[in-house]
């Protein structure tokens, strides 16, 4: 769209320069996936996912976490103090590397209609 007192040029040079902005946008965006994903492969985990406390665990990993910790489900288990040390760890996982010992996701302590624990996610 053009405005009166805007000429093409104008108007092309700055969808140029949207586009160049998007396109480092998602290059930064995949670098930190491919610097995610080696860190991964080299067998650390990246604390991707984690629980909190609840009074009836929903998943196994609930059990033994106090209120305000976290436990990790990305594959490391690690407790975090708080919701502030998850998302520092999450956001560079690097600085402090954990090793993956366990598998990803949650282990459901019930599935949906049963009494039982049950295997998991």
């Amino acid at each position: 769209m053009f405005y009166e007192d805007e000429t093409t040029a104008d108007a092309l040079q700055a969808d140029h320069e949207a586009r160049l902005d998007a396109d480092l946008q998602q290059a930064e965006m995949e670098a930190a996936a491919h610097r995610s994903q080696a860190h991964e492969k080299a067998g650390y985990c990246a604390h991707l996912s984690a629980v909190g406390y609840l009074p009836e665990p929903v998943y196994e990993e609930q059990r033994g976490v106090r209120p305000g910790q976290l436990r990790c489900t990305g594959g490391c288990a690690t407790v975090f103090a708080s919701d502030e040390a998850w998302y520092a760890a999450l956001a560079d996982p690097e600085l402090n590397p954990v090793a993956r010992t366990g598998r990803r996701g949650g282990t459901p302590v019930r599935q949906a209609g049963s009494a039982g624990p049950s295997g998991g996610a």
